[in-house]
């Protein structure tokens, strides 16, 4: 069956916002397509996977990076690997060679969601028209642990700003004059990725060539008694760059049409697929995917996908290879 609905009806219905709709052209149905992430036992691996063509496009060790900066677009956003369960906070000082000490710090994490005004790093700059100023103000960067919960040290840090690029300073705590490096901007590439050790990686794909990332990152949940407490979980975020998605527990999985979306509100919030599609059964001792739990995600083309998670292991039982099954509707 042929189907042929303006996008301009559907954005009606989304929280999301985007960019001037175009109109999905006629196409048939996909068939049912099953596809799996390869993270790992421990999930040390980030997988960028693209629904159109249903394959992995990159991975990287999820240690591999520590700070991301916005590039495309002219932002300043910057943004932990929270993968890591990376920690930042502010001295509100600017001397460099002053010693932070990280106890008496309020250090917290990027929030989940993905939103600009909710990382750790902050405002640190101001606008003076349409130039941006750093503050120079010292961070302390705590660098989290790696798949194995080893610590990976921690850093100070100073940003500033050359022209339209960015410069970051950094040693440890003590460490002083320390090390400086040139961030340069790629207007192709939604985020620059830097290591402290290895410098400038080359990590995520181009924006528009993948949907959704599988990794670890950093949530806040809450304990039985109510109280708040950040935690790191494993599960999916989205590509925000013009892909967008919404649980949906309205619909038969098998009978879940296009027209059926006009009953869905679709976000762009990062975690919107998130991790608990899935849980840990403590008496069985395995990861079981929650009935029920599917997603209809909405490309950067504009095409509608209903997607649900079908195993959290592979053919040799070990965990950290997330399966899924789709259709493009």
């Amino acid at each position: 069956m042929r189907n042929l609905i303006p996008l301009t009806m559907l954005a009606l219905c989304c929280t999301a916002c985007f960019e001037e709709d175009d109109m999905v052209m006629p196409h048939d149905q996909g068939d049912l397509e099953v596809g799996v992430a390869e993270m790992g036992f421990y999930y040390g691996r980030q997988v960028y996977y693209d629904l159109h063509q249903n394959r992995e496009v990159a991975s990287n060790a999820a240690t591999e990076w520590d700070l991301r900066f916005e590039s495309a677009g002219g932002g300043w956003t910057i943004r932990l690997n929270s993968s890591k369960f990376m920690l930042a906070g502010t001295t509100g000082d600017t001397v460099f060679s002053d010693i932070p000490v990280k106890e008496e710090m309020d250090m917290t994490f990027d929030h989940s969601g993905g939103y600009p005004d909710s990382t750790a790093i902050g405002t640190w700059y101001s606008l003076a028209g349409d130039s941006a100023i750093s503050m120079r103000q010292v961070y302390l960067v705590d660098r989290g642990s790696d798949e194995k919960s080893r610590p990976l040290g921690i850093r100070k840090v100073q940003f500033d700003i050359s022209g339209s690029d960015y410069v970051i300073r950094f040693a440890d705590p003590a460490g002083n004059p320390g090390t400086t490096r040139l961030i340069r901007r790629d207007p192709e590439q939604q985020w620059i990725y830097f290591s402290f050790e290895a410098g400038i990686s080359e990590i995520a794909p181009y924006a528009g060539q993948w949907s959704l990332l599988f990794t670890r990152y950093t949530t806040m949940l809450q304990t039985n008694e109510g109280e708040d407490y950040p935690y790191i979980v494993t599960g999916v975020l989205l590509n925000t760059a013009g892909v967008a998605a919404c649980p949906d527990t309205i619909h038969d999985f098998g009978l879940l049409a296009l027209p059926d979306t006009l009953d869905l509100e679709l976000s762009t919030r990062a975690d919107v697929i998130g991790y608990d599609w899935k849980y840990y059964d403590f008496d069985a001792g395995i990861y079981t995917i929650v009935p029920g739990s599917a997603y209809v995600i909405r490309d950067r083309d504009g095409f509608y996908y209903k997607l649900r998670f079908i195993d959290f292991y592979n053919d040799t039982g070990e965990k950290g290879y997330p399966r899924f099954e789709f259709v493009r509707m």
